[in-house]
């Protein structure tokens, strides 16, 4: 509705499974995965990857956690090398 797009989204018919959003920079990440998880939410996801290939934790003690919550999306961020085996998880669960 706000021309904004998401990077991935996986579907299953009008079903909208998962979001995935692919960051390649720490610089403003927490506002970054805000930003994402609004845009998630807006088109009707309620799970979010964030695809981060740093090896800090972006959303340890953050004050965004507060607002992912209210938003009700669930948010994960994820290293590259881990989503391969973590989407076949997650698919299965569904």
């Amino acid at each position: 509705m706000d021309n904004a797009r998401i990077d991935l989204a996986i579907l299953r018919g009008e079903e909208k499974i998962l979001a995935i959003e692919f960051e390649n920079s720490y610089k403003w990440i927490k506002q970054r995965i805000l930003y994402n998880a609004i845009k998630a939410h807006r088109a009707g996801f309620k799970h979010l990857w964030v695809v981060y290939p740093f090896k800090s934790k972006p959303l340890k003690n953050s004050w965004v956690k507060g607002y992912l919550k209210e938003l009700g999306v669930e948010v994960e961020v994820v290293s590259p090398e881990n989503i391969g085996d973590m989407a076949k998880e997650f698919l299965t669960l569904l």
